[in-house]
């Protein structure tokens, strides 16, 4: 089982998603997502976060299957398990929810690096944003490490994934806003929702029928040498500034 929640085409079939380390799981606990097993090693008793934890699953009557170290990091996604993995239902979640009236959503557009994906879904909610969109070309949002990236957060805002073809329909609506260094800066952008920001892939960019889509195209100005940011970074910046009025 574990090993097939290693691949989006098993996620799929399985309908099941891996959690994996103490906040990802507890984030994953606390969105009320339906668990079928629990597995942990001793080292989740190391610490005190990890013994609160377990005092979670025993009040919610989980009892964790117990692995040995060698098992736990066969198993993990990570170079140094925190001694436990979540096995739950893979959350539903539709574009109608995400994009419900006073819509503030970012949309991602070949997005890669699961490092960046979790990143800016863990971003989103921190702007309390109405949901992601993960759109075709996107790396799995339910990849472990994605998740692990998000720091849970994947559970607890709404991440749909969806193709251009439909989002781009429903986006005819609302002010749609593409993360691009040629644009204006992101701080001198009044928006009102519905809106929805795009932050496009870490080489390309925003896919070209987007950008011709767009209503707004916003940057951040640089005034070092360097002459582009992380995609987690740049989409992180643009949010903050689009939120913080």
């Amino acid at each position: 089982m574990l090993a097939r929640l290693g691949s989006a085409r098993g996620r799929v079939r399985e309908g099941r998603v891996l959690a994996e380390g103490v906040r990802a799981v507890a984030e994953a606990l606390a969105s009320g997502v339906v668990v079928r097993f629990v597995v942990c090693s001793r080292v989740l008793t190391r610490s005190s976060a990890g013994e609160e934890l377990l005092a979670e699953l025993e009040a919610r009557g989980l009892t964790p299957d117990w692995v040995g170290e060698r098992e736990m990091a066969a198993v993990s996604a990570t170079p140094s398990p925190q001694g436990i993995l979540l096995v739950c239902e893979q959350p539903s979640t539709t574009l109608a929810t995400a994009a419900a009236t006073e819509a503030r959503l970012l949309a991602l557009d070949g997005i890669q690096d699961p490092g960046n994906l979790g990143t800016l879904v863990r971003t989103a909610r921190a702007f309390d944003l109405t949901g992601v969109i993960a759109l075709d070309g996107t790396v799995d949002p339910w990849n472990a490490r994605v998740v692990r990236a998000s720091a849970g957060s994947v559970f607890r805002i709404p991440v749909v994934r969806a193709p251009w073809t439909e989002v781009g329909a429903w986006a005819a609506g609302v002010q749609l806003i593409v993360a691009d260094a040629a644009g204006r800066d992101a701080a001198s952008l009044s928006v009102e929702p519905p809106w929805m920001l795009v932050v496009g892939n870490e080489g390309a960019g925003v896919r070209a029928e987007i950008r011709e889509a767009a209503n707004a195209w916003a940057a951040v100005p640089m005034a070092g040498a360097a002459d582009s940011l992380n995609a987690a970074v740049a989409g992180a910046i643009v949010l903050y500034a689009l939120t913080r009025r």
